[in-house]
């Protein structure tokens, strides 16, 4: 029954001169003044089977059996109860009284029993039916009218929310309510208490109603005054306190009363009592067989533009056939004559004219509600939510655009713009970096474009269209993850991925095997190691901990800006303390050798041993930094150092070090990926491999302190007080800092320790 052409809204100056009213649903909408009935056939079609007015439905309208109005009482998610008064009708006179003024051959057959359903549309539904609801969900209960709820010191709060205060449970029955929570619910006996002071009453749809919440006199955040002034004025009861207010402006309404599972349960209920009904859809499980007289054709507008004065009209090729329009998606003002509307400084082609219309004709079926706009409205896409930086960005026309609505739409583009992530505003593309491809109905962007991840944005401008937006999200590649595998347990559990960006955004989820997935808080995790994020030792002992023994556990890094969004490692934790024969807890350098093992940074000499006294070589040091970096390590590499051939152990890392500008190697043409490598040296390459991934190395320390400071080499000056100022390295207890000397596999471990904990590292 519903088709779409557009989704605009009208600007407040068509509002204004088509005197339709239109805000959002929490705060005020346009009452029904026309109120369509339609029901399925048994061919699935949707008749038509009356246009109502307002004024028509009032005349069924009555109160209670004893004349006075309909009470109908609702919990509410502010610390308050809402209370409305009504007249109306039950649906079943609703479809009684359809039913007595349709021609519509068959409509005598219809019901709405057990399970037959009703949908309900708004006024500010935009042709969407909302709401739904069976016979047994509004009569097959009992509901109630409860004045015991206002009870300053007795009545309801939200505290009496079975799930908790602001955490209202939707759907609980009477039973479940009895044998889950009835026990342990500390309000059971007040609750009881209300329960045996409520009325029975039914739903009804209310053509006039008036309605507000009871604790005050006005309420700021809410759609509806405080009552509590009427209720003063009553005598301090609720009923009949709004019986001289009542208003026809939230017609049509469906007033639900509530249950004694509502009740027990504090369901909250306000949200049901639904306003502003005028499109009815009736459907029975066994549908009738109501045969359709046809389907209407949809509407044809004509738009003209004369000066400031747009002048809309319209025509329907199905003879008899009735035109409603509307400003605000509710097709209320029955069309008659052409609209003329003043668009004087108006731009239209970012604020375009929309109007929602409907062509109808009792016992036929039709198009539902359709929207047209002027200008044209561009083509619409196929749904994109991401792409990727560094790729082509392609979007593709939705199904049912034709070829040659999508050519005429390109032939008249005058140009594109586009909002980049860090962008102040929309810039103007140049046309080389996007192109049309009419035959295939898609407009692609180059991938020069995206360099950032985040949400780009587009502005099609083409002639006698309203202008298009769209917006997309673009993702960077996720990066490999390296991690050891092995850890010791209480020591901190290190992944390698060598993108510093990943860290921002970045968050890590632990399941244990058999167990739930846990995230690990923000609190536990140290992203301060250019590249890595570790899971902190004193994450084991955390009364939140999801990793509270020795075991093997997932590790699963979410980074939304990244695609994909998820990647998973598997660890397992040890008691075997540091795991290495030759490093006891005791040592000073243990710290640091859990450190670089836990993160996969070195690897053991042998199966149980660490070798912390061996002097550290230089393509071992680099092979460190490519895996801090997540990058290939082993041979396979050509290299331009005659001692490291592509069949090298090291190459793979020495020739990703060379492109980076890491190392260069010596005058004579080699890398010496075996000699000792020495602290300057260190310093120097750490210095080059921050710098290569566009952090800060500025110069912080000073080295003239040193009292061997003369020897250091000039190239090494820069790196080495950088190092010095960032504590990665630091001067021996006799002061001096010993440029020159080489470093052991401990002392190494320990100078990565201290750089991966470098305050700011990697932010």
């Amino acid at each position: 029954m519903k088709k779409w052409l557009t989704g605009f809204l009208l600007a407040l100056a068509f509002l204004c001169a088509l005197a339709a009213p239109a805000s959002a649903k929490t705060i005020s909408s346009a009452r029904s003044d026309h109120v369509f009935f339609y029901a399925e056939n048994a061919a699935g079609k949707s008749v038509l089977l009356k246009v109502m007015s307002l004024s028509e439905l009032k005349k069924l309208s009555h109160g209670q059996p004893d004349g006075s109005d309909y009470s109908i009482s609702a919990t509410d998610n502010y610390p308050t109860t809402q209370y409305c008064e009504a007249r109306g009708f039950t649906v079943g006179e609703l479809l009684d009284y359809v039913k007595s003024v349709t021609a519509v051959q068959g409509a005598s057959a219809l019901t709405y029993t057990g399970g037959d359903t009703l949908r309900l549309m708004a006024t500010d539904g935009y042709g969407n039916y909302s709401r739904s609801w069976t016979c047994n969900q509004l009569y097959g209960v009992k509901r109630y009218y409860f004045e015991g709820l206002y009870d300053s010191s007795k009545g309801w709060n939200t505290g009496w929310e079975i799930a908790g205060e602001d955490n209202s449970k939707f759907g609980v029955t009477l039973d479940e309510y009895n044998r889950t929570y009835k026990d342990s619910d500390p309000y059971y006996a007040n609750k009881r208490a209300v329960f045996a002071g409520g009325i029975e009453t039914v739903p009804i749809l209310a053509t006039e109603s008036y309605s507000g919440r009871t604790a005050s006199e006005t309420l700021a955040a809410s759609a509806e005054a405080g009552l509590a002034s009427y209720i003063r004025a009553n005598g301090g009861i609720v009923a009949g306190c709004l019986k001289s207010v009542l208003t026809d402006a939230c017609a049509l309404r469906l007033s639900l009363p509530m249950t004694e599972a509502d009740l027990m349960a504090a369901h909250r209920t306000a949200y049901d009592n639904f306003k502003w009904i005028y499109n009815l859809q009736l459907s029975m499980t066994d549908a009738p067989h109501m045969a359709s007289l046809g389907t209407v054709a949809e509407p044809v507008p004509s738009f003209r533009l004369s000066g400031n004065t747009l002048t809309i009209s319209f025509s329907c090729a199905t003879g008899g056939a009735s035109i409603y329009y509307g400003s605000d998606g509710a097709p209320q003002t029955r069309y008659t004559e052409p609209i003329t509307l003043d668009v004087t400084g108006r731009d239209l082609t970012s604020d375009p004219v929309a109007i929602y219309v409907t062509a109808v004709k009792e016992g036929y079926d039709d198009a539902g509600v359709l929207t047209f706009q002027y200008p044209g409205m561009a083509p619409s896409f196929q749904t994109i939510y991401s792409g990727m930086t560094g790729a082509d960005l392609t979007f593709t026309a939705a199904a049912g655009v034709s070829s040659a609505d999508w050519s005429a739409w390109t032939d008249a583009m005058n140009f594109v713009s586009m909002k980049t992530p860090s962008g102040e505003g929309y810039a103007t593309l140049g046309k080389s970096s996007y192109s049309f491809h009419n035959s295939a109905g898609t407009v692609t962007f180059e991938k020069s474009l995206f360099t950032e991840a985040g949400s780009y944005s587009f502005i099609f401008h083409a002639a006698k269209y309203a202008n298009k937006g769209v917006s997309v999200t673009m993702k960077k590649s996720a990066p490999p993850l390296s991690c050891a595998g092995s850890f010791a347990f209480g020591s901190p559990v290190g992944i390698s991925f060598g993108d510093a960006d990943y860290s921002n955004g970045l968050s890590v989820y632990v399941t244990p095997e058999g167990g739930a997935r846990t995230l690990v808080s923000s609190s536990y995790l140290d992203k301060t190691m250019f590249g890595q994020v570790s899971i902190k030792a004193s994450y084991f002992t955390a009364a939140s901990t999801a990793m509270p023994g020795a075991g093997t556990y997932t590790l699963e890094l979410v980074n939304n800006n990244y695609s994909p969004a998820a990647q998973t490692v598997a660890v397992t934790l040890t008691r075997e303390g540091t795991g290495f024969t030759d490093v006891t807890s005791d040592d000073w350098y243990a710290p640091a050798v859990a450190y670089v093992t836990g993160a996969g940074l070195f690897n053991g000499t042998g199966t149980a041993t660490f070798s912390p006294g061996v002097p550290m070589t230089r393509a071992m040091f680099v092979t460190v930094l490519a895996r801090m970096a997540g990058v290939p390590t082993g041979s396979g590499m050509a290299t331009e150092f005659s001692d490291v051939p592509e069949d090298c152990w090291c190459s793979a890392s020495v020739a990703w070090a060379v492109k980076n500008n890491i190392v260069t190697g010596y005058a004579d043409g080699r890398f010496d990926p075996a000699g000792r490598i020495t602290r300057e040296q260190i310093a120097a390459i750490l210095y080059r491999y921050v710098k290569s991934a566009g952090a800060d190395v500025t110069a912080s320390g000073t080295v003239s302190a040193f009292p061997d400071s003369a020897q250091i080499s000039s190239w090494a000056q820069e790196p080495l007080a950088w190092a010095v100022g960032e504590k990665i390295i630091g001067g021996y207890a006799d002061g001096r800092v010993d440029p020159k000397g080489t470093a052991t596999r401990a002392q190494v471990a320990q100078i990565l320790s201290n750089y991966g904990r470098r305050k700011g590292a990697g932010d």
